[in-house]
């Protein structure tokens, strides 16, 4: 079970860790019970989760003009959340696999249960930039511009929390990052392809 004073923590340590301070790695649990007990923050992310998905349907409504009535509601979900399932779990899986072969079994666990806490707050923008979209304070096009200028920082602050949490070279750092972006869209086509 999580408690309030683990989240206050992990997220303390995500702010620090987006400040590129390496002493946010201190505030994160990161013992193999931290590591499982890490896995439980897809269900603090649902809501923030729940409000993307609502904007990216009305975007899908709004780009195709399509009746809210005729929107395959049930085949949207199904895919979402069984992409959001998977990739919660297909890459620390790989990533374990590799471990060994790339040099990083030392640091793994930390570096699992840091990437699975720092999701809150890289959820958060997401969801204030789909918050005014759905309140129609900003366009269709605003929402794509902004998410498009976050998906940058993310990858920075990916990029910071790889190098820091596996303390290695700059081509497994890179590696590791540009793993989760690809396994993140293979698994996302690949759903779509079986449900959609």
């Amino acid at each position: 079970m999580i408690s309030g004073q683990e989240i206050a923590r992990a997220l303390t340590g995500s702010w620090l860790l987006l400040k590129n301070r390496p002493e946010g790695m201190l505030w994160f649990d990161r013992s193999m019970e931290g590591f499982w007990r890490s896995f439980g923050v897809v269900f603090l992310i649902l809501p923030f989760f729940w409000i993307n998905q609502l904007a990216d349907k009305q975007q899908i409504l709004e780009n195709a003009q399509l009746a809210a009535e005729l929107f395959p509601n049930g085949k949207f979900w199904t895919v979402q959340l069984t992409s959001l399932a998977l990739d919660w779990t297909v890459f620390p899986i790989v990533l374990a696999a590799l471990a060994g072969p790339i040099g990083i079994s030392k640091n793994y666990v930390s570096f699992i249960v840091v990437r699975n806490w720092t999701n809150i707050l890289v959820s958060v923008p997401f969801l204030l930039a789909g918050l005014l979209y759905l309140a129609g304070i900003i366009s269709s096009e605003i929402l794509d511009l902004i998410s498009l200028s976050l998906m940058g920082v993310v990858l920075w602050y990916n990029f910071n929390i790889a190098r820091i949490a596996l303390q290695a070279g700059l081509s497994v750092t890179l590696g590791v990052v540009v793993l989760d972006l690809v396994l993140s869209f293979f698994i996302w086509g690949l759903v779509l392809r079986v449900l959609g």
